[in-house]
């Protein structure tokens, strides 16, 4: 009995381990149409991609409410808000996934399991952009922050004697899997015939460096 109970507790501790291990929305790589449908995903025809946004409709409400009553509304994102995009390739197979959203706290649970499950984990920034990425069960993957600043100055206060400064920056977080598969689409194809126009004539693209 006793070695029946260890067992199942050994099983109980790896099945938690594995779980913690798996690489958060790598599942949507797998998905099939019926799976993406069923998951209420919408899919773009010309871009060639499966979409999942969620805004909460609480604060849209409440801002709606804020401009009828000629009060200041909040322009921030909410917290609850979230989209996921699953770039297909051809013959139906996922190229990456992208998740964006404003969670402070999903955050800092993505940032955990890089630092513990990410292989070569490296960090840079620019300006207000802080990356990170890592090598995770045989996918490039990446978490960013983007700092959104928002200063402006409102209305004047109830009591008409003073102005009120409203401070409403906020990060945007997004966490993206890309796997070998090349991103295929009608838009994409569309853009590199247009590209290749422009190189026929000459007019190839210039970056920084070319303009020194």
């Amino acid at each position: 009995m006793k070695k029946t109970v260890l067992l199942l507790m050994f099983l109980c501790t790896a099945f938690a381990v594995q779980a913690q291990s798996e690489l958060p929305y790598s599942k949507y790589l797998g998905f099939s149409k019926k799976e993406f449908k069923e998951n209420k995903f919408k899919y773009d025809d010309e871009t060639n991609t499966w979409v999942l946004s969620k805004t909460d409709g609480l604060k849209v409400t409440l801002n709606i409410l804020a401009i009828i009553a000629d009060a200041e509304e909040d322009v921030r994102p909410s917290s609850k808000d979230y989209t996921i995009l699953v770039q297909m390739g051809r013959d139906n197979q996922a190229s990456s996934v992208m998740v964006k959203f404003y969670n402070d706290e999903t955050y800092h649970k993505l940032l955990t399991f890089l630092k513990d499950n990410g292989n070569d984990l490296v960090e840079t920034s620019s300006g207000k952009l802080v990356k990170q990425q890592a090598f995770c069960d045989g996918y490039a993957v990446e978490l960013n922050m983007t700092q959104h600043i928002i200063s402006r100055t409102s209305a004047r206060t109830i009591d008409y004697k003073a102005v009120k400064n409203v401070d409403e920056s906020y990060n945007e977080y997004k966490f993206i899997i890309q796997t070998d598969v090349e991103p295929w689409s009608e838009y994409i194809e569309k853009q590199a015939a247009k590209q290749a126009k422009r190189d026929a004539k000459g007019k190839k693209k210039q970056n920084v460096e070319d303009l020194m």
